[in-house]
C-alpha cells in the first residue's frame, strides 16, 4: 500500500502542471497532451516553454522572499499571525514549513527536461527560433538547480524527464558543487551558444543577457572570480540592451513603474521596457493568481504596524549613510515605524487595492556591476573594484573611499556587500550573498542565534522524505 502511495505522490510531483498566463496560443492544456504527441510544432513548443515559465512563477511567488530574503538581516517579524514568516525570521524552521517544499521547483525542472528532450525533433519555423527555445529550456533548468543547491545544498539530480512511474524516481542527493560545475554551468554554456539576441530580446524570459547573468552568479558562488569578471564584461558590451539607471529618479521608477502593467510576452523580438537596468524578471499576470494575491508586496510589507508580515530591521536602517538618496525611496518613516516601500509609489494605502507590482527582478545591471566589483576585489584589483562601486554610489549621492582606506580584503568585500544589501533589498539576494561569502554566521548569530554548521540550509519537507526512501534530511534538522 505504501508503495502505491509513493507512486501516486511521485507521479503528482513530476507530472502535474499548471496552465500558463501567457496565452500566446489557444491549444489544449499541456497536462492533457501526452509528451509523445506534444512538442511537435512551433505552436506546441511555445506552449510547452510557456508552461516552464508558469511553473517558475508558481515556484517563486512566495519563495522569492522566503528563500532569498527572510533568513537575512534585512527584515524582522511583524504580525503574530504571520507564522510562516516568523519561523524563517526567528530561525526556527521545521520540515513542515512551506518553504522546505521543492515540489514546484522540480516540476519546473521536469518541464525543462521535457523541452530539452523533445524540442530538437520539433518542426519549427526556423532553426534560430528552435535553438532559442531550447536555449531557454537549458537556462531555466540551470536556474532551477542553482536555486535548489543554494536552498538545500545537495539535492537529487534529474536530467531526463520523468514521464511515467519508474523506480529511478527514487534518487539520492548529489553533491551541490558537482551539480553546479557539471550540470548548471554546462547547461548555461549550451544555452549561451544557441540563443539568438535577434530572436529574443525579452526581459520576462531568459535572453542571452539573462543566461550570462546566471552564469556570472554561479561563477561567483564557485569563487571563479576571473570567469565571473569576464562574463559580466560580455554583458556590459551589449549597451543597447543593458545599462544602469542614470539617476535616482529613474532608479526609483524601476520598482514603482517599470515592474507594473506589462503585457505577457507576445513579441520576443520587441523590448517592452523603457529602462535597460532590468535583465530578467519574474512576470506575474493578475489573471493568473487573483486580484488580491498576485503580488505578496502588500501583505508582506504594506499593512499598518502590527498587521503586516514583516518590517524593515534596525540593522538594515543603520547601513544608510547620511545623504544617501536611496533611503527615501526604499523606506518610509511613519510615526517612528519604518516601512519597506521600495515597490510602492507615494503614500502607502491601507487598502488591499494597492497591489503595487506585477514582476520581481531576478537580475538587473546594478547587481552585475556590484558582483563584478566583488570579483575584482578578490582578484586583487581593488582600485578597479572601487571604480565600479563608485558608479552606484554616485547615483545615490555618495562619495566613495579610495583603496587605501581598507586594511584587508574582508573589509573591502564587506563594503561592497553593504552596497549590495542596500541596493538589492527586497529582491531576493541578501541571504544568498551571506551564504555565498560565508558570512551567515557572523551576521546572523547576534540576531537569531544562527551559528551551527548545517543551519544554513533549509530543511527538506517531511513528505519528500516519506515519498523517497533514499533521501536523508539535512543534518541540522535531525533524522
Amino acid at each position: 500500500m505504501k508503495s502505491k502511495l509513493r507512486y501516486y505522490l511521485l507521479s503528482a510531483l513530476f507530472l502535474s502542471v499548471f496552465t500558463s498566463c501567457d496565452d500566446l496560443i489557444n491549444i489544449d492544456p499541456v497536462s492533457e497532451i501526452p509528451a509523445s504527441e506534444m512538442w511537435q510544432s512551433t505552436r506546441e513548443v511555445k506552449a510547452g516553454v510557456n508552461q516552464l515559465y508558469s511553473l517558475f512563477r508558481t515556484t517563486m511567488r512566495r519563495n522569492y522572499y522566503y528563500w532569498g530574503e527572510f533568513r537575512s538581516d534585512n527584515f524582522i517579524e511583524g504580525s503574530s499571525l504571520a507564522t510562516d514568516q516568523q519561523e524563517i525570521v526567528r530561525n526556527i524552521l521545521t520540515s513542515s514549513h512551506p518553504s522546505s517544499m521543492w515540489s514546484d521547483l522540480f516540476r519546473m525542472i521536469n518541464q525543462a527536461n521535457l523541452a530539452i528532450k523533445y524540442i530538437p525533433d520539433a518542426k519549427m519555423n526556423t532553426i534560430a527560433e528552435k535553438e532559442d527555445y531550447l536555449a531557454q529550456s537549458y537556462a531555466m533548468r540551470a536556474l532551477g538547480y542553482f536555486y535548489a543547491v543554494r536552498v538545500w545544498g545537495d539535492v537529487p539530480l534529474y536530467t531526463e524527464p520523468n514521464e511515467i512511474y519508474d523506480e529511478r524516481l527514487y534518487k539520492t542527493r548529489v553533491d551541490a558543487d558537482s551539480i553546479l560545475r557539471n550540470v548548471v554551468l554546462e547547461d548555461l554554456k549550451k544555452a549561451e551558444s544557441m540563443t539568438s539576441f535577434v530572436v529574443n530580446k525579452e526581459r520576462k524570459r531568459i535572453s542571452l543577457m539573462g543566461i550570462r547573468a546566471i552564469m556570472a552568479d554561479v561563477y561567483m558562488w564557485l569563487r571563479e572570480y576571473n570567469l565571473a569578471d569576464q562574463t559580466i564584461e560580455k554583458i556590459k558590451r551589449t549597451s543597447d540592451f543593458v545599462a544602469l539607471a542614470d539617476n535616482i529618479d529613474s532608479w526609483s521608477k524601476l520598482f514603482t513603474e517599470e515592474l507594473q502593467k506589462k503585457a505577457p510576452d507576445r513579441s520576443p523580438t520587441t523590448d517592452e521596457y523603457s529602462s535597460k537596468e532590468l535583465i530578467f524578471v519574474i512576470h506575474f499576470d493578475m489573471d493568473e493568481v487573483g486580484t488580491y494575491g498576485y503580488s505578496l508586496a502588500y501583505s508582506l510589507f504594506y499593512g499598518p504596524k502590527g498587521s503586516r508580515s514583516v518590517s524593515i530591521s534596525d540593522p538594515f536602517i543603520s547601513k544608510f549613510e547620511n545623504g544617501d538618496l536611496r533611503k527615501d525611496h526604499i523606506v518610509t518613516n511613519v510615526s517612528g515605524d519604518w516601512r519597506f516601500t521600495k515597490f510602492a509609489k507615494g503614500t502607502i494605502s491601507t487598502s488591499l487595492s494597492q497591489t503595487c507590482e506585477v514582476a520581481y527582478p531576478v537580475y538587473r545591471m546594478t547587481d552585475m556591476i556590484l558582483l563584478q566589483a566583488e570579483a575584482k576585489a578578490n582578484m586583487g584589483k581593488w582600485d578597479e573594484a572601487l571604480d565600479l562601486v563608485k558608479t552606484i554610489r554616485q547615483r545615490a549621492g555618495l562619495s566613495t573611499p579610495s583603496s587605501v582606506s581598507f586594511n584587508s580584503l574582508d573589509e573591502l568585500v564587506d563594503f561592497i556587500l553593504k552596497e549590495r544589501q542596500i541596493e538589492l533589498v527586497g529582491e531576493g539576494r541578501r541571504w544568498f550573498d551571506l551564504l555565498r561569502t560565508n558570512r551567515w554566521k557572523k551576521v546572523m548569530e547576534p540576531i537569531n542565534g544562527m551559528k551551527t554548521e548545517g543551519n544554513q540550509w533549509f530543511p527538506i519537507y517531511f513528505q519528500h522524505l516519506d515519498d523517497n526512501p533514499l533521501l536523508k534530511q539535512n543534518s541540522y534538522y535531525g533524522s
